[in-house]
């Protein structure tokens, strides 16, 4: 029975100690004695060696990620220990096994990730020299466990055993990584990133801070965005890429773009403008930057952005939004796609200025029942507060386009445009006696609703004749 009870406070409890360690050496090192100091080091350190041993499963309690999270910290404060760590900060890179839990889609290396982060600011060149490792040396891992494959296969043993992999990984580079130790690697003993696997590029982009002088950054970057804006455009249809994969890029890139100097973003944006096509990547790519910006408000460097790419969008639609995704992406381009809150009837980077925009849009791609569809949902939602302009832009798009009553419109198309026109009218009685223009306006889009059998479009009608 005792030793019953003694199992299950282990158990409960194992990782206590690390979980303490850490937080003492993340938020209170300097009240520590330099006995008490060594003590948490030494902790830390073994922990998060755990990592790398051939049979590991992260568990969420198992005090590896605080473990991990912490290294940085231990790396200013006992830098002869800085093999060790840059050693398990690299390695760790490599395990993408997924952690489950809250992270469920998130791999392993996001914690290691996450460390190199947090050096860019005080340890720039430790942070650069595991950049540059991760992508002189995952290749070479991954043909590691390539030949450890064959090597079983030829010696009958079909079931891959990583039980030797760190170890002759190690061995075989030990050169390279005391490199990347001495922090002696620069970008010139990379070649031909452009040819590196995607996954390999995505989690090397992660690790960029995303607001960076760095010229060797900006090449790094520059070799990625290329190569997943062809790989997600071109090949989108033939080669699947792994929704994940596609996913942290995407949230990357977009990141990366808003947070970059105005003046350097055209040539972040050059990839993906130079191979534009209808695919759906687009409109994931366009659902991504709105959800960034919403994050970091960064509404000049938007609005650029969103500008950049209005011709494309004019082009893909002058013969409607019938090609493949086209619909998709007009939704995503008009804001449409993201779902916002119920309750959202605004959004910082939706300003008076950008009516001129929605204009110009309704004129040029209204006849397109997606873009109908998505102008009268933004004016029922976050671009509530355009509802003046927003009636003429309805109307506009309406009286231009004729057959938009014979075409199949998106599912609620009619209820936004009910909507808005309930709340208008009701607001606005007086002012819509008065002004023939305005009455006009409301004329069209009730007649609209009205050969869309709207019983609500025939008693606004009647309610201002």
């Amino acid at each position: 029975m005792q030793h019953s009870e003694d199992e299950s406070f282990f158990l409960f409890n194992h990782s206590v100690p690390v979980y303490v360690c850490s937080a003492l050496i993340e938020n209170n090192i300097d009240e520590l004695s330099p006995e008490d100091k060594s003590f948490c080091k030494d902790i830390i350190l073994e922990i998060a060696t755990y990592s790398l041993n051939p049979n590991y499963q992260y568990q969420i309690s198992d005090g590896v990620q605080p473990a991990i999270s912490v290294l940085p910290t231990l790396l200013e404060a006992f830098p002869e220990e800085k093999e060790n760590i840059k050693v398990i900060l690299l390695l760790s890179l490599f395990n993408e096994s997924h952690v489950g839990g809250m992270l469920s889609s998130e791999s392993f290396s996001i914690f290691s990730i996450i460390a190199i982060r947090k050096l860019w600011k005080n340890k720039f060149s430790e942070a650069q020299s595991l950049l540059l490792g991760y992508l002189l040396l995952r290749p070479k891992y991954d043909e590691l466990i390539t030949r450890i494959r064959v090597e079983n296969y030829k010696k009958g043993v079909y079931e891959y055993q990583d039980d030797q992999l760190s170890k002759r990984f190690i061995e075989d580079n030990e050169e390279e990584l005391q490199y990347v130790v001495d922090n002696k690697l620069s970008l010139s003993n990379l070649k031909d990133i452009e040819n590196y696997d995607l996954p390999v590029l995505r989690t090397a982009f992660r690790m960029i801070p995303q607001k960076t002088d760095s010229n060797e950054h900006k090449t790094i970057a520059n070799a990625v965005i290329s190569t997943f804006a062809k790989k997600l455009i071109l090949g989108d249809r033939e080669d699947k890429i792994d929704y994940q994969v596609k996913h942290d890029f995407l949230q990357t890139y977009t990141y990366f773009v808003l947070n970059s100097p105005k003046d350097e973003i055209q040539d972040y944006l050059k990839p993906f403008l130079d191979n534009f096509n209808t695919s759906e990547s687009i409109a994931d790519l366009f659902q991504e930057f709105v959800l960034a910006e919403d994050t970091l408000n960064t509404y000049v460097n938007f609005w650029f952005v969103w500008n950049t790419f209005k011709e494309k969008i004019f082009d893909i639609c002058k013969d409607g939004d019938a090609r493949w995704h086209v619909d998709k992406i007009v939704k995503s381009y008009l804001f449409a796609q993201v779902p916002w809150k119920e309750t959202a009837k605004e959004w910082h980077s939706l300003k008076n200025d950008n009516k001129r925009f929605f204009k110009e849009l309704s004129e040029n791609i209204g006849h397109c029942p997606s873009a109908l569809y998505a102008i009268s949902k933004l004016l029922n939602d976050i671009g509530s507060h355009y509802i003046d302009d927003g009636v003429i832009w309805i109307s506009t798009i309406l009286g231009k386009n004729h057959d938009l009553a014979d075409k199949k419109l998106e599912n609620n198309t009619i209820y936004y445009i009910e909507n808005l026109s309930r709340k208008y009218t009701f607001r606005n009685r007086e002012k819509i006696k008065r002004t023939k223009v305005i009455k006009d306006n409301l004329l069209i889009i009730f007649d609209y609703l009205i050969k869309k059998g709207s019983v609500v479009g025939y008693m606004l009608r009647e309610s201002i004749v």
